[in-house]
C-alpha cells in the first residue's frame, strides 16, 4: 500500500478521487431513482383516490341531508310522526289509531310494528289519499317501511264486482332498531 501512495502523483490522485466520488454518486443516484419509482407508483393511484374521496363526499352529504330531514329521531316520536303525516293537508286522512307490537327477528334486533287504522269506523278514503299517505310515510323517513296493506271497499260489493270509489284501510308500518349490547368484562 505504501508503494501505491509513494508513486501517487497529482493526476493519479484526481483520478482516484473522481473514481471514488463517482461510485458514491452512483449509489446516491440509485437510491433516489428507487424513491422516484415509489413516488411515481403512488402518483398513479391519485386519480383513483380522488374518485373514491369524491364518491364518499357525495355519500356523506346525502346521509347528512337524510339525517337532518328525518322527521323523528327516537322510537317514541314515531306515533307523532305518523299522526303528522295523516293530518297533512294534501293527504287528509285525519285521526288514526295504533296497535303496537314488537318482534325480535334476529339476535339484538327489534322490529316495532304499528298497525294503523282510521279512528272513526265510518271514515272512508279514496285510493289516492291512501296511496299518498303510504308514500309520505316512507318518503319522509328512511326508518319507516310499510309492510302490510289491507284495503276493503267502504260499501258492500258483489262477488266479481270492482270496488267503488271509497275504501277503508289497515296498514302495518315497521321500524327496525338494533339493540346495543354491553361489552363483556372478563
Amino acid at each position: 500500500m505504501k508503494s501505491f501512495f509513494s508513486r501517487m502523483s497529482f493526476p493519479r490522485a484526481v483520478i482516484l478521487f473522481c473514481s471514488l466520488g463517482s461510485l458514491a454518486l452512483g449509489a446516491l443516484v440509485y437510491l433516489r431513482s428507487q424513491r422516484l419509482a415509489e413516488v411515481q407508483q403512488e402518483l398513479r393511484r391519485v386519480p383513483e383516490l380522488v374518485r373514491e374521496i369524491h364518491t364518499n363526499a357525495y355519500r356523506l352529504a346525502h346521509l347528512q341531508r337524510s339525517a337532518t330531514s328525518e322527521k323523528f329521531k327516537g322510537q317514541s316520536e314515531l306515533e307523532t310522526y305518523i299522526r303528522g303525516v295523516a293530518a297533512d293537508g294534501k293527504i287528509n286522512i285525519g285521526q288514526v289509531d295504533f296497535r303496537k307490537n314488537e318482534r325480535t327477528p334476529a339476535k339484538n334486533v327489534t322490529d316495532t310494528v304499528y298497525t294503523i287504522t282510521p279512528k272513526a269506523k265510518t271514515q272512508r278514503f279514496t285510493l289516492g289519499q291512501v296511496g299518498n299517505f303510504l308514500y309520505k310515510l316512507e318518503a319522509d323517513s328512511r326508518r319507516v317501511k310499510v309492510t302490510r296493506i289491507k284495503l276493503t271497499p267502504f260499501e258492500k260489493v258483489s262477488p266479481g264486482e270492482v270496488g267503488k270509489e271509497y275504501w277503508v284501510f289497515e296498514v302495518d308500518v315497521t321500524t327496525r332498531t338494533k339493540q346495543e349490547t354491553a361489552p363483556s368484562q372478563g
